[in-house]
């Protein structure tokens, strides 16, 4: 078992990490995370910086009307609207979206 840390690198502009990079909240306040190659710019996600292999599981608490949790290899685009840059939306990526 090993606690996930959220890569600030990654993360949206519309997403608020918090408490060690361990929680994250949706904003509508914009943040103004530095640009990086590794940031999705259109969808709100935020990858771990831990890498996962063979038989993984992890529990995810939140609160509000709705969550997309996904897992995705790290090459997934990021850059744009389209579906290959989408969690569960293309062949490199796989999510269950709660309501």
């Amino acid at each position: 078992w090993c606690q996930l840390t959220l890569d600030p690198n990654t993360a949206n502009g519309d997403l608020y990490l918090s408490e060690g990079n361990r929680k994250v909240t949706w904003s509508e306040k914009k943040q103004t995370y530095p640009d990086h190659p590794d940031r999705f710019h259109y969808w709100s996600h935020v990858l771990c910086v831990e890498s996962m292999s063979g038989r993984c599981y992890w529990e995810v608490e939140w609160t509000g009307s709705a969550a997309e949790i996904g897992v995705t290899y790290k090459g997934i685009s990021r850059k744009g609207d389209r579906e290959d840059c989408r969690l569960g939306k293309n062949n490199n990526s796989w999510a269950l979206i709660c309501y």
